[in-house]
Formats: C-alpha cells, structure tokens, sequence
C-alpha cells in the first residue's frame, strides 16, 4: 500500500463498523412474531440445514442461490407461455383478417339484401298491427260472442244443470246485454243485430232445456225437490237448482206457467197425499193419532182437518214462496200486469193462484170427509130415536150448528192468513159454513113440519110448557152459549143471529098459538104465556137478543093483560057484584036505587055480605086455581095484583054508586088490603 492510500484506509475500518452496527440495529428491530418473519424463517428451513459457520457465512451465497434458481423456474415457465402468446397474436392476426373478408362480403350482402331487409321490417309493422288487431277481436269476441264450451253446455241435454250452466248462460246474457248496448250506443246497427240473432237460438234452445228440466222434475218421485212440503226440505242441490231454472224462466211467460202449473199440480197431490196420511195414519213424528178416529163426533173431526189445514196452509206458503222467491208473493199483482202488458194476452200465473191450485186437494177431500160424517151421524141420531119422537134430536141440530161456526170461524182465520177473501180455501169454507148452516135453519123447519103436522094429537093437561117447548129452548141455550163465543162484532150480532131464532121459536110459537086456540081462553092464555117464558129464559142473557126478548115481553104483557080481565070478571061474576055493576052503570040518572030490582037494598046487601066472606075464606069464590098454573113467579105475582087491583077498582066504583044506600061494611081500602092478602 502506497503512502498516499494509506489516509484513504483509515476510515474502512469504522465504515464497516457502521454498516455493522446498522445490521444489528435492523436484526434488533426485526419482529420475529410477525406473520412475514415466520414466513421467511420458515422458507429458509427449506434449504438451511446445517446451522454452521460455514453456512452461516455462505447465508447470503446459498440465498442468491435459491434465487437464481427460482428465476430460471420461471424465465423457464414463461418461455412456454411466450410461445403460446406469439401462436394469440398470430390466431388474432387470422381472424383480424378473416374479420376483415368478413365485413367486406356483409358489406357486400347488405346491398345486396337492402330490398328483403325493407320487407322484413313492412311484415314486422305488419304483424305488430296484427297482433293489435287480434287482441282487440280477442276482446270483442269475448264481450260479443258465446264461447263453444259455453254454447255446448247451455244447448246440450246430456249436461247436467249445475253452476257451469248457470254461469254460461250469465255469459250469454251478458253477451246480448253488450249487444244491445252496442245498438243503442255505437250505431253498430248490422253487427248488433247479428249477434242477437245468432244468440237469440241459443237462448230460447236454453230457455227450452229448463223448462224441460222442470217437466221432468215433476213427473219424478215423491221424494225431488218440487214435492218437499217445507222449505227446509228444498234446502238441497237440486231446490236450489230448481229455484234459479224458475227465476230465469219467468222471462218466458209460456214455459213458466206451464211448470208453475205442473209445479202446483205436483204439490197438489203431494198435499193430499199428506191430509190422507194424516186422516188415516196419523204422524208418528209428532204423535198424532189418526183424524178419521174422530169421524163419529164431527165438531172434533171437522175441528181436527180444520186445524190441520190451517198449520198446513202456513208451511204450503212457506214452500211456494221460498220455490218462486218472496217477491212473487209480495208484488203478484204487479208481476201479473206488467208481464200482461210485454206478452199481449198472456199473463203469468200468480203465487195465489199458485197456491190454490195446491189447497184444491185437500178443500174437496174436507168438503167430501165433513159431508160423510155429518150424514154418518144424522144418521145414527135417527136409528137411535124413538119412532114415537116426532122431533129432531137436540143433539143433532147442536152438532150442527157448532159444524157450521167452526167453518165460520176458519174462513176468518184462511182469510187472514191468506191475505185475500176470494182464496179458494176461503171459498170452501164460506160455502161449507152456508150448507152446514142452511142444514142447521132446515132441521128447525123439519121439527116446525113435524109440529104442524101433529096439532090435532097435542094436548096439554096441566097447561105448562109441553116437552118439545123446553127441548127447543134447551137446544137454543146450548146454540146461544157457542154464538157468544163467535167472532162476530157487537154491533152485527142481532141482525146474524135473528134468522136463528126465526128458524127456532117462530114454527114453535105459531104451533103453541095452534093449540091453544083448542082450549079454553083462559087455559090457553096460560099455556101461551108458560110456552113464551119457557122461550124466553135462554134469550136473557144475551144483549144481541134484546129484540126478540122485548117482542116475547110485549106478547106475554097481552096475554097477561087479557087474562087479568077474563079472571077479574069470573070472580065477580061468581060473588054476583057483575049484574050490580052493570045494573049501576045502565041506571038512568033520575031513576032511583031501589028502582033498580038489581040494586034493591035487600037483595044488594047478601050480595055484598057473600063478597066480605069469600074475603075471608080460602078456596072461595076469590081462589084462583089458573093463576098457580103459571110457572113464571114473578109474572104470576104480577098477575095476581093485577087481578086484585082490578077487582078492588070495580068494588070502588060500586061502593061509591051505592053509599046512599049504607049497606057497605068496608071501605074500598079495606077491601084492597084484604085482597092483596089473598
């Protein structure tokens, strides 16, 4: 080494010094707990093996080594992919070109496809259009034209009736409500009426599929929907059904009277099939015993059908109404003219006429059943009478007339029910009521006839009422009690029951009059007024008779009255005060008393001392054995003071003519107390 190196070597030593201490400082500060010290530690275990000066200090050398290596690895690894890069850019050249021919030849084709393009595009405007159109058919074909699976399943008889029927016929209805719509709106005149007339054939073909339904529902069994005898019971698939075939079907007039009236003659039998069954079999459902068992007692039995027809009539209502729907029964009448006005003639049957088609049934059986049992019992009264008894039984003519109220009391009661008084049941009854009725006033005019015919074989010994007197008055009693029951109006009362008693004591009392005429007048006198009182006490009680009591009062007062003066003039005839009398009031006035021989003082004092004693002497000549044959004790009571008055008037008046004679030992007062002592 050179002299001027030698300052130069100096400073190598502490260079390398500080690099050294460099070293140490970055290997203190390396952290050999992070993630990338374990790496790298765990990479050199890959070729450090041998922990060696010798290796310690070749570190670095084997390092670069182990480099070197890997970037020959992969300068080796990237040569293959090189090439493979050079094989791209060639391909891409390739196709670059094979791009270029083929832009040229499009170029090419394009000019020469201009024409077919300009078409393409004419036919895709063209079918765009198209679709447009058709979905605008679509649309109008289904707002104006009948589906085929529609058309087949309204026109088709092998298809059942169901929701799907039902729905496609809305469609079709719908389709010529938008049909008519459509005329009156767009003037689409020609296209309108076409489509109501392709689906007009359609229409009346479904029309006519209902009505056929309808015809084959009634003539099936008892037991389909159109013969259920409530409502409840048409509670089913095929009611409903029926329901809605007869609410379409009332827009055809014709088809829907015909299965209105096949509907109500099916019900009609169905109805007199049940009032049979009821007669004959009674109903084990409710327990009830057979009607016909009461046949022999026909207020119970006509009462009985009368009851049954009555709950009856409320379930027949009930069914008709829910079958043809409740308007038809609120608003009949107004159905009926409006339907009479589109028809021309032809006007629809009505839910009442409906309904009476239904009642005819079982109004003739009651009309037949009350007949057979009134003769069966008419009948048995008059094989169980005496031959001997010219007269009606009691029985018979009560039975009658409690018959006859009870048809009267259920013609009200139908009539109610029933809203209307010409309904058919209502009709029945009225003239079941006017027969059984007019029965009752002819049995009256038979026991009259009979009466009539027996006058000369009556006779009456004691004077009292005879038996078929009280025997009609018993009946009348009887008569009046179910009458006051009777739902007829106060004010209406007399004049209803007046043919009654007409028919009841009219006959009786003319033949009463007949017998008596064959008396004596005073016996008869009393045989009339005993008859009338007899007649009378059943008309007591009752207000609505008030004119008939005071006509029997009137005839038993002159009667009464006419008694009264024949006694009266018997007993002073039989004291011998008559021939006084008489001689008094003939005596001229200037002719004296004792001028008179009838009014010689001897003569006139016996006289008048066989009076004073007959006042004093029972069963003389002032008893009265008529006056105890009348029944009436209050109306002999009246007699007697009325026969007493009149004779202490007549003794008055001869005491007064005489009492210048002074021959009398009594006053008229005395002889009146006396004589109301009698």
């Amino acid at each position: 080494m050179s002299a001027s190196d030698a300052p130069q070597a100096a400073p190598q030593p502490q260079a390398a010094s500080s690099q050294l201490t460099k070293k140490l400082q970055k290997a203190l500060t390396l952290r050999i707990d992070s993630q990338a010290s374990r790496d790298a530690l765990k990479c050199l275990s890959g070729f450090f093996t041998e922990n060696t000066v010798h290796t310690r200090r070749n570190l670095r050398s084997s390092i670069e080594g182990e480099s070197l290596l890997l970037h020959k690895e992969f300068v080796n690894s990237f040569g293959a992919l090189e090439r493979q890069l050079e094989n791209l850019d060639h391909l891409v050249e390739e196709l670059d070109g094979a791009v270029e021919r083929a832009a040229g030849q499009l170029k090419a084709s394009r000019s020469e496809t201009q024409a077919s393009l300009e078409r393409a595009a004419a036919l895709r405007k063209e079918s765009i259009s198209i679709e447009l159109k058709q979905q605008v058919l679509d649309k109008f074909l289904g707002r104006f034209r009948l589906s085929e699976a529609d058309t087949q399943l309204v026109r088709s008889g092998d298809k059942p009736l169901d929701d799907d029927f039902f729905t496609a016929f809305d469609r079709l209805e719908q389709v010529r409500s938008n049909a008519r719509h459509m005329l009156s709106t767009s003037g689409q005149q020609t296209s309108g009426v076409d489509i109501l007339h392709e689906t007009s054939e359609i229409l009346e073909a479904s029309y006519e599929r209902m009505f056929v339904w309808v015809q084959q529902q009634c003539r099936g069994p008892r037991e389909a929907a159109v013969a259920k005898s409530t409502s409840a019971e048409m509670d089913t698939p095929a009611g409903h059904v029926l329901k809605r075939v007869l609410k379409l079907l009332r827009e055809r007039p014709v088809y829907f009277n015909h299965c209105l009236r096949d509907i109500a003659r099916v019900r009609k039998q169905a109805l007199q099939q049940r009032f049979f069954e009821a007669l004959s079999q009674g109903d084990a459902t409710f327990g009830t015993r057979p009607i016909d068992l009461q046949a022999s007692d026909p207020v119970r039995y006509v009462s009985d059908m009368l009851a049954w027809l009555h709950q009856n009539v409320a379930t027949e209502q009930d069914a008709l109404g829910s079958l043809i729907g409740k308007e038809s029964a609120a608003e009949s009448s107004a159905s009926r003219e409006r339907l009479a006005s589109d028809e021309g003639s032809m006007t629809v049957v009505s839910y009442d006429e409906m309904l009476d088609i239904s009642l005819d049934g079982v109004a003739t059986t009651l009309a037949t059943k009350t007949k057979q049992s009134l003769q069966a019992n008419s009948s048995g009264h008059a094989h169980g009478v005496n031959s001997s008894n010219t007269f009606t039984s009691n029985t018979v003519i009560v039975t009658m007339y409690r018959v006859a109220q009870a048809f009267s009391l259920f013609a009200k009661k139908f009539e109610e029910q029933l809203q209307r008084k010409e309904a058919m049941l209502v009709s029945t009854c009225m003239d079941l009521h006017a027969r059984t009725y007019q029965d009752f006033l002819d049995m009256w005019e038979a026991q009259a006839q009979k009466l009539r015919q027996g006058v000369a074989s009556v006779y009456v010994a004691a004077l009292s009422a005879p038996s078929f007197v009280l025997e009609a008055a018993n009946t009348l009693q009887e008569v009046l009690s179910i009458y006051q029951i009777a739902p007829v109006p106060a004010g209406e009362r007399e004049a209803d029951f007046l043919p009654v008693l007409s028919a009841a004591f009219d006959p009786l009392l003319n033949h009463c009059q007949q017998v008596a005429s064959m008396m004596d007048a005073a016996d008869g006198q009393v045989f009339l007024m005993n008859c009338v009182s007899a007649m009378q006490t059943p008309l007591e009680k009752h207000e609505f008779t008030k004119q008939r009591q005071e006509m029997y009062r009137a005839f038993l007062q002159d009667q009464a009255q006419r008694f009264v003066e024949g006694q009266a003039k018997a007993v002073l005839s039989k004291v011998g005060l008559s021939e006084r009398l008489k001689a008094l009031r003939d005596k001229p006035a200037d002719v004296p008393l004792s001028g008179v021989p009838e009014l010689h003082p001897v003569s006139l004092a016996a006289t008048l001392r066989t009076f004073y004693n007959s006042l004093f002497t029972l069963g003389g000549a002032l008893s009265l054995p008529l006056l105890e044959r009348i029944e009436d004790v209050s109306l002999r009571h009246q007699i007697r003071g009325q026969i007493a008055k009149l004779i202490a008037s007549s003794y008055e008046e001869l005491h007064n003519g005489i009492a210048e004679l002074g021959i009398t030992t009594h006053t008229p007062d005395q002889v009146r107390t006396l004589l109301e002592g009698v």
